[in-house]
């Protein structure tokens, strides 16, 4: 090899350790603190490299009473990580570290951890007990319960229980409102807290939509109860000649709920649901489609067959007086050209009774009542016209009666005229004083 070619050689080699170098001092060095579970974690980076070796330094920023016992200065391993103690109560600290001729420094909030915690929920109608500690789940943490002071409170979920992989005991539902002790304990630690336990509401029974299409919903502890019996019969104030096309047995969906069919009139009924060996009532008032209007009729037909049912015998039937009641009670209000109390009209001609044709008691076709008292009061008005029949028929006759008795006498008369020798023309016949 030349001078020449060794010398090139030396001057590379030079100038190479001369950006090697450079590289070593414009390095960027790094350090950040991750406080997420509790126990602090330093970690020294070096163009995302980690740093071995690397001084740490972890003192408290200027705050008289703030004291933390992870201060002082660390070295890092391997990882280029230090762990640091964890904090007993909230400090803010500044955490340096040096690698080299480089120096680089941040600022931590590190937070106390929560240490043992213990949570009691009561939503779900079986209480829930939930032990975790620096607020990871805690498994095979030993728990007590107990009655609070309370001389007359029972409750079967007291005594002691263990946590399973989720840090979690269920507990019984409480059979009545009652305040429980509760303690976890969990590596010499423990904790505890008072909650009121509520008695689920079990079987319970809505019904909705009452003046339309009735929906049942039944649940059990606030959940849908599905595939629960529930059957609907009339209440028993619902009167003898109340009906429902609803009245029958029924299960739930998936939903707890039963649709029924609206009322065709105004009628009480009885609801009941059972489901599972437990069984839950409800008295509820359905009405019928229109409101108030078919409230009055109603009660206009229930008023109407009390009065009937007042009626005494008498002769020539009650017809007269159902007549009369209806015209001046019905709130239909009959109009004016129709019959009146005494049957007829302002022509004189007999009007139709009070119960017939529109907006009279028989309007609606499916009111069963209304039909049978129409029936009752027309044939109460059949017997009444048969009785006026029979006494005009009676009157016709006592005049016939007369009649003959009258033709009698003119024969009489006439007889003895024939024997005095006059005789003289009918009063019909021609002649003075004849027609």
């Amino acid at each position: 090899m030349s001078e020449r070619t060794t010398a090139i050689l030396l001057i590379a080699v030079v100038a190479l350790g001369a950006m090697t170098g450079v590289a070593a001092a414009d390095g960027h060095l790094e350090v950040a603190v991750d406080d997420a579970d509790g126990e602090p974690t330093v970690t020294v980076t070096e163009n995302g490299t980690a740093v071995e070796n690397a001084t740490v330094l972890v003192s408290v920023v200027d705050d008289e009473n703030a004291t933390y016992a992870g201060t002082g200065e660390y070295e890092t391993d391997a990882d280029g990580t230090v762990g640091l103690p964890a904090a007993e109560e909230d400090v803010t600290v500044e955490v340096s570290a040096a690698s080299g001729n480089d120096t680089v420094s941040t600022t931590a909030e590190l937070e106390a951890p929560d240490g043992l915690e213990l949570e009691v929920d009561d939503d779900g109608g079986e209480p829930v007990v939930t032990v975790t500690n620096d607020d990871e789940a805690v498994e095979n943490a030993s728990v007590n319960v107990t009655v609070a002071d309370e001389e007359n409170a029972t409750y079967a979920g007291a005594g002691d229980y263990e946590t399973d992989a989720n840090g979690t005991v269920t507990l019984p539902a409480a059979e009545e409102d009652v305040t429980v002790d509760v303690t976890a304990e969990y590596e010499n630690e423990s904790v505890s807290t008072t909650a009121e336990l509520e008695a689920p509401d079990g079987l319970e029974i809505e019904v909705e939509g009452t003046d339309g299409e009735p929906v049942v919903t039944v649940t059990n502890d606030d959940e849908p109860a599905a595939n629960a019996s529930v059957s609907v019969a009339l209440a028993d104030d619902a009167g003898e000649n109340a009906s429902y096309a609803g009245t029958g047995d029924y299960e739930t969906d998936a939903n707890g709920t039963v649709e029924l069919p609206g009322a065709e009139e105004n009628v009480t009924v009885d609801v009941t649901a059972e489901y599972e060996n437990e069984s839950v009532s409800t008295t509820v008032e359905l009405t019928a489609e229109g409101g108030d209007d078919a409230a009055d009729e109603g009660a206009f037909g229930q008023l109407l067959q009390e009065f009937m049912d007042g009626l005494e015998n008498r002769d020539g039937g009650i017809g007269a007086a159902v007549s009369d009641f209806v015209t001046e009670n019905n709130p239909g209000n009959a109009p004016d050209h129709a019959g009146g109390p005494d049957g007829e009209n302002e022509s004189g001609e007999r009007g139709p009774p009070a119960h017939a044709g529109p907006g009279g008691d028989d309007a609606d076709a499916d009111d069963e009542e209304d039909e049978a008292e129409e029936d009752e009061a027309e044939e109460d008005d059949a017997e009444e016209d048969d009785a006026e029949e029979d006494e005009a028929e009676e009157d016709e006759a006592e005049a016939d009666d007369d009649d003959e008795d009258d033709d009698e006498a003119e024969t009489e008369d006439g007889d003895d005229a024939e024997e005095d020798g006059e005789s003289g023309p009918p009063d019909h016949a021609g002649g003075p004083g004849g027609n």
